[in-house]
C-alpha cells in the first residue's frame, strides 16, 4: 500500500452469509481462546474454499457479499486477516463484527452495493478507503461506495482500540497514575 488508505491487490471474492466461526475460520480455535496469528492463518476460510489461503497475498482484498462475519462477533479470523494486511470490502457486515475489526485495525469498507458483481474472483483492483474509490484495473472501470468515516480511519491508524487507549492515557497521563 503505498500509505494506509489506497492500495491494490488481487480480489478474492466470496458470496453472501460468510460466518465467521466455520466460513471466515474453524469453530475449533474459539472455545481454545487461540488468538496468534500463525496458528490461525492456515486455517483461513478451510470450510468456505480450502485453496482459498494459498492464494491470499499480503495486501489482497476479500470481496464479500452480503452479511460477511455473521454469527457470533468472534475475532480469530479477522486477527488472522489483519496480520496478513488483508482489507475487506462487503456489501454489508453486521455491527458486532465491524466494530471488532476496526477494533483490531483491519480496514474494512462496507455498504458497497453490487461490489461481486462489479469485482471478479482474481481481478486486481485498486482501493481507496477514505473516497470509497474502487477501480477493475484490467478495463479502467471505476465505482464508488461509501469510504470508511474519519473518526474509524483515526481509530484504525491507532492501531485499533487499544492503539486509540494507548494514544489517550499518553495524552493524559493522570489518568494512567491509578494503573
Amino acid at each position: 500500500m503505498s500509505n494506509l488508505w489506497r492500495g491494490r491487490g488481487t480480489a478474492h471474492v466470496l458470496g453472501d452469509n460468510v460466518p465467521h466461526d466455520g466460513g471466515v475460520i474453524n469453530f475449533r480455535f474459539i472455545p481454545l481462546r487461540i488468538t496468534d496469528p500463525n496458528e490461525l492463518i492456515p486455517h483461513l476460510f478451510d470450510e468456505v474454499d480450502p485453496t482459498l489461503k494459498t492464494r491470499l497475498k499480503p495486501g489482497d482484498f476479500i470481496v464479500a457479499g452480503d452479511n460477511f462475519c455473521c454469527g457470533k462477533a468472534h475475532t480469530q479470523g479477522l486477527i488472522a486477516l489483519k496480520a496478513l494486511n488483508i482489507r475487506i470490502l462487503c456489501q454489508s457486515m453486521p455491527y458486532r463484527s465491524f466494530r471488532a475489526a476496526t477494533g483490531l485495525a483491519l480496514a474494512a469498507m462496507v455498504q458497497c452495493d453490487g461490489i461481486t458483481s462489479f469485482v471478479r474472483d482474481g481481478d486486481e483492483i485498486d482501493v481507496d478507503f477514505a473516497t470509497g474509490e474502487v477501480v477493475r484495473l484490467a478495463d479502467g472501470e471505476r465505482r464508488t461506495y461509501p469510504g470508511i468515516a474519519p473518526d474509524i480511519r483515526t481509530m484504525i491508524e491507532e492501531g485499533g482500540m487499544k492503539g486509540l487507549l494507548a494514544k489517550h492515557l499518553r495524552e493524559h497521563p493522570e489518568l494512567a497514575e491509578a494503573y
